[in-house]
């Protein structure tokens, strides 16, 4: 399969603004490598503001979400800590079960209070984002 200029005008504004994956970068490195007579400025990059602009809204965007990303997963881990439970067995069969929570309640409070801060963030960032 041959790369053709139309190709690499594709590639090239995510290139330059540093969001082109590994193969891609590589990709376009060697092609204009191979085709020295072309000048990097001539391929497509967004010389207007408005198109750099959209770059820098485009990567801000794949912050938030990254960032909604790992609330999530913090809101999720608290939580379930927060369900914490003593499992106690007789004869083979559960016989009781308590949550933890009801018998060390100063223990887990600041641990319920940034399960509820991370759902909360969670959920400002996922209202940003729509």
């Amino acid at each position: 399969m041959t790369i053709d200029r139309e190709i690499i005008l594709d590639l090239m504004p995510l290139y330059r603004s540093g969001l082109a994956s590994e193969p891609s970068r590589k990709l376009v490195e060697a092609w204009l490598g191979a085709h020295p007579g072309e000048r990097f400025e001539d391929l497509g990059a967004p010389s207007d503001p408005e198109g750099a602009e959209a770059l820098e809204a485009f990567a801000r965007a794949r912050r938030l979400r990254r960032m909604q990303r790992r609330l999530y997963g913090v809101a999720v881990g608290l939580t379930v800590l927060c369900f914490s439970a003593q499992l106690h067995f007789e004869g083979g069969r559960l016989a009781w079960a308590r949550l933890l929570a009801f018998d060390h309640p100063l223990a887990f409070a600041p641990l319920i209070a940034a399960a509820a801060a991370s759902w909360a963030g969670y959920a400002l960032l996922r209202r940003r984002l729509r």
